[in-house]
């Protein structure tokens, strides 16, 4: 119980200070009520304002316009002597805008039209009168706007318009702003009692939380944290959770005694079959640079037997100098940093790389280093083939470009010179930029293959029309290598239910890879046929053939024949793959028959139906 009085004195010091905070809390909500009840008038002030500017500059402009409209039609009246009907306009004008005075007057003083029929000093109009040059003003007064308007009637005189404009003093907005400000003044009134309301509701919470501030620089018993269940369910739920946390503490003092009494004899093999549950090689080394322990994964990178491995030096086992430098760092030094080294080794005349990192490792007063050992082969090879595919495609994308560049200079240096140079310029241009759209299906396609997101959109596809197409657009390409490309189809193919543009890409890449390595005086024939509920299309070329070991190879991603001759060819070495993609995605393949020298022949198969994705 001695623990009691300063957890009891703590709780009532907190007590003071959430009452503080509460003080604190209104002072604050009154002063945000001030501050936004302040921001309020001064909002409805400014828009009033705002609004009086707006309405006075919107009646001066509409007064400018009925004026200048007004002095033209009163110098065609003036000048037709048609006085009654000018007077009539005036009057009306006055009447209908609301003006203060609106009047025709002449450079003697008389006035000759007035909206206030009263004013008119001027009856008749003389044949002609003192012609004095006029010129418009304005002026701008508390009560409102003056203008004058020159009027020069030809042959006769001039005259001056003058109007009046009333000062718009209306103040529209007052009183939705005032509606505004008083529900403003409800809001806050309603926050401020539910905030009292809530205080009373959250008494257990305020009282849990000064057991929790009292709590956090000591402890104390928890018999003596408990709350007066008549504060509410939420003091109920907190007795019963210090029930449940005594309880754990004492079953957690029961563990950790049996584990104190526990024999530590079986320690040896725990360790070694945690060991060995690891994927990676580890291994534990002293300041001596002995091993100490090893797990299976180890002695398969280190190709040795781990029994051997137990007990002996380090040195005797990894020979890399980097590595034994990393070890005896982190066995004498507390600060050592982690290193990582790769190697590469050759395990059976297979080429490997292992990634060792060296860690240092604190165990009660001694220190040991441990090895990670990794293989990372696969990683390796996957960025190369990442870089091999990214300079490919570089590659890929700039011929198109650059060719597009040049020729586009030739078409526009010859558009007037000579018409038959820059339609080929054109036709070259096109088909670079087919090839260039090519060229980035199958870097998408590729994109999508790796990621898993390789799907078909299955339509109606008239194969007749796509085989057509293809024929239309590797036909130029075909003249230009003076290589004869023969479609040789039955008068009707079935409608396949696929994706029409994967299968046009297939196909693409079939008979494009055809006439890239048919050479000059070739022939390259594409036939189609259907039967058993499949149909297949095959493209035949009398190129340089494929070896029999490289027959399953050209359907690998970025790979390109070892055959000299091939190595001149440009390529990505995506064609064939995406082809077999296409295919097997529909649930059909593409087949290779090649013979070295004689040239090959790649068979698409697709189902005439829906196949398997």
């Amino acid at each position: 119980m001695a623990s009691e009085k300063p957890v009891i004195t703590r709780l009532s010091a907190a007590r003071k200070d959430m009452l503080r905070g509460d003080s604190l809390f209104a002072v604050t909500i009154f002063a945000v009520v001030g501050v936004f009840l302040f921001n309020l008038v001064a909002s409805l002030w400014h828009n009033a304002a705002f609004e009086k500017n707006v309405k006075e500059k919107a009646s001066v402009q509409r007064v400018q316009a009925v004026g200048a409209m007004l002095a033209k039609a009163a110098e065609s009246l003036i000048a037709a002597n048609e006085l009654s009907m000018l007077r009539r306009t005036i009057a009306e004008t006055g009447v209908d805008y609301d003006l203060r005075a609106c009047r025709i007057v002449l450079p003697s003083g008389e006035v000759l039209a007035d909206a206030d029929p009263g004013g008119i000093t001027l009856i008749d109009l003389p044949p002609t009168w003192e012609s004095r040059p006029g010129v418009y003003s304005e002026h701008f007064a508390r009560t409102g706007a003056q203008f004058a308007f020159p009027l020069n009637v030809p042959g006769r005189g001039s005259a001056m318009l003058d109007i009046a404009a009333k000062a718009d003093d209306r103040m529209d907005t007052l009183a939705p702003q005032t509606a505004q400000m008083a529900i403003a003044c409800l809001a806050l009134a309603s926050m401020l009692l539910v905030h009292r309301h809530a205080r009373f509701r959250l008494k257990a919470i305020g009282a849990i939380h000064e057991i929790l501030l009292a709590l956090k620089d000591g402890n104390a018993d928890l018999a003596t944290l408990e709350l007066d269940p008549s504060l509410g369910s939420e003091a109920v739920a907190w007795n019963k959770l210090l029930s449940e946390r005594q309880n754990m503490q004492i079953r957690t003092t029961i563990q950790q005694v049996r584990e104190a009494v526990h024999d530590h004899a079986d320690a040896e093999p725990t360790l070694r079959a945690v060991f060995d549950t690891a994927p990676s090689g580890l291994i534990l080394v002293n300041e001596n640079l002995t091993i100490e322990h090893a797990n299976s994964a180890a002695a398969v990178f280190l190709q040795a037997e781990r029994d051997q491995l137990i007990r002996s030096d380090l040195p005797a086992v990894i020979k890399d100098p980097r590595i034994l430098a990393a070890v005896r760092e982190a066995t004498r030094n507390p600060a050592a940093r982690r290193v990582t080294i790769e190697t590469d080794q050759n395990a059976c005349g297979t080429a490997a790389v292992l990634r060792f990192t060296v860690s240092s490792i604190r165990h009660k007063d001694s220190q040991v280093g441990l090895i990670t050992i990794d293989d990372v082969t696969q990683q390796r090879v996957a960025t190369a083939a990442m870089n091999s595919f990214l300079a490919k495609a570089t590659h890929e994308l700039r011929t198109p470009l650059t060719n597009i560049r040049l020729f586009v200079e030739e078409a526009l240096d010859r558009c007037e010179k000579d018409p038959a140079g820059t339609s080929k310029a054109l036709n070259i241009i096109n088909d670079e930029t087919q090839r260039l759209d090519r060229t980035v299906a199958e870097v998408l396609s590729i994109s999508q293959i790796e990621a898993g997101s390789f799907e078909a959109r299955r339509d109606d596809v008239h194969l007749d029309k796509v085989l057509w197409q293809i024929q239309a657009d590797h036909e130029a390409q075909a003249k230009e290598k003076r290589i004869a490309l023969e479609f040789d189809l039955p008068p009707k193919l079935p409608v396949l239910q696929a994706d029409r543009d994967k299968i046009a890409l297939a196909l693409h890449n079939l008979v494009g890879n055809a006439l890239k390595y048919t050479p000059e005086g070739g022939r390259i024939l594409v036939t189609a046929s259907a039967e058993k509920g499949m149909v297949h299309i095959a493209v035949s070329d009398t190129g340089l053939g494929i070896a029999l070991d490289e027959v399953e190879k050209v359907f690998e991603k970025f790979y390109r024949s070892r055959d000299p001759r091939a190595a001149k060819i440009i390529g990505s070495g995506l064609g064939l793959p995406i082809a077999r993609e296409v295919a097997r995605l529909h649930g059909g393949d593409v087949t290779l028959e090649s013979e070295l020298g004689k040239g090959s022949t790649f068979t698409l198969t697709l189902p005439i139906g829906a196949g398997a994705a």
